[in-house]
């Protein structure tokens, strides 16, 4: 297929999965306006107000924890992951509503399947068929979520609130004439935080697990400093542990959230003696740079230690990612990964049922139950 050709029909079955004001499909001028609306609650002090939630949330998770007890780390990371988006994202908190997003969230995370890709990817396929089939399943998840979430932007319009959940800052948000973003806007970028935060996450903090697991000694420096911390450290005091964000970003280096990134060429480029026009779209493998002997000695080495010793360029390290296009949500995913990943290891090891490698499954996830003993 020209490289055309295949640029637009990414572009239009990311617009069938996200819709056409998602941040993931738009470009240019309206990418950018998009953007920098949505930047604030994901950088700085804002973003550092979700701390504690953060850490709350995941001692909920784990309170009922005891020796010798086995889980699935997937398990338990997702239903971190789904909280922290309820509380912060959505700012949901009464037990009930909370039980029903819990659901229509699950729902939706499960219609991204491999199925749904193919069918995304010919559009003859995105049909109901009688309710059945991946498409089907979509546009029920994704009807249900709206459903839910269209009398909660109604009630906070009519009676606004001081809140800092980051639903709430998107309703605050005026775009560059001074208008508010409508419901449709808001549902859009709402759901592509959702494609892009929810699974990634609770997949890279997975294998983080299953890393440690094969890694004793990596395991005793982190929980080493994580002691030097004190009793009950701050959220902040954990995102600056220097090997808990080596730890981080070693994971990341060896699965990132995506395996690469995709761009259309604004002018012409020669790539490996293969002439491609402007407009083409091309694919620039992120799995690839992070495995540069070169650059990451004994590259499939699980070594946080690498993150100590250099500083990497962002063309060398970009797990989420580069330039204008680099994941809005960068910062916030990094800064939930150490503060759950801290918060756990604190208090708990985590044991590899089993030492067999883990293969990896769609999307860069984990491709089978990664089970652990809690000692």
């Amino acid at each position: 297929m020209p490289p055309v050709a295949l640029d637009q029909m990414l572009s239009e079955s990311f617009t069938a999965a996200l819709g056409e004001s998602s941040l993931f499909v738009l470009s240019g001028a309206r990418h950018t306006a998009m953007r920098k609306l949505l930047m604030p609650p994901f950088h700085g002090q804002r973003m550092r107000l979700y701390g504690k939630q953060i850490r709350d949330l995941t001692l909920q998770q784990s309170q009922d924890f005891k020796p010798g007890m086995q889980l699935v780390a997937q398990d338990l990371m997702h239903a971190i992951s789904l909280q922290a988006i309820i509380h912060v994202v959505f700012g949901v908190t009464a037990p009930a509503e909370v039980a029903r997003l819990e659901k229509l969230l699950e729902a939706l995370r499960k219609s991204f399947s491999l199925g749904l890709t193919v069918t995304l990817m010919i559009p003859w396929l995105r049909r109901e068929f009688g309710g059945f089939g991946p498409w089907a399943h979509r546009l029920r998840a994704t009807q249900d979520l709206r459903n839910f979430l269209d009398p909660e932007l109604a009630r906070r319009r009519a009676e606004p609130a001081e809140r800092t959940d980051i639903l709430s800052l998107l309703l605050e948000a005026r775009q560059e004439d001074g208008t508010a973003l409508n419901d449709q806007q808001i549902f859009e970028q709402l759901h592509t935080l959702l494609f892009a935060g929810h699974s990634t996450t609770a997949g890279a903090l997975t294998w983080a697990l299953s890393f440690l697991g094969h890694a004793p000694a990596v395991l005793r420096r982190l929980q080493d400093e994580l002691t030097a911390l004190g009793a009950d450290p701050e959220p902040e005091a954990l995102a600056k542990a220097p090997y808990l964000e080596a730890v981080c970003n070693e994971t990341l280096r060896l699965r990132p959230p995506s395996p690469g990134v995709g761009r259309k060429l604004n002018a012409p480029m020669q790539i490996a003696g293969c002439a491609l026009p402007a407009g083409a779209g091309v694919f620039a493998q992120i799995i690839w740079a992070h495995h540069d002997p070169t650059v990451f000695p004994e590259p499939e080495v699980f070594r946080p230690e690498r993150f100590l010793e250099r500083t990497y360029s962002p063309f060398e390290f970009l797990p989420f990612g580069g330039e204008h296009r680099r994941c809005i949500g960068a910062a916030f995913a990094l800064y939930e990964m150490k503060l759950v990943l801290g918060t756990l290891l604190r208090r708990y090891s985590f044991e590899l049922v089993s030492k067999k490698p883990v293969r990896v499954g769609l999307q860069g996830l984990p491709g089978s139950p990664v089970r652990v003993i809690v000692r």
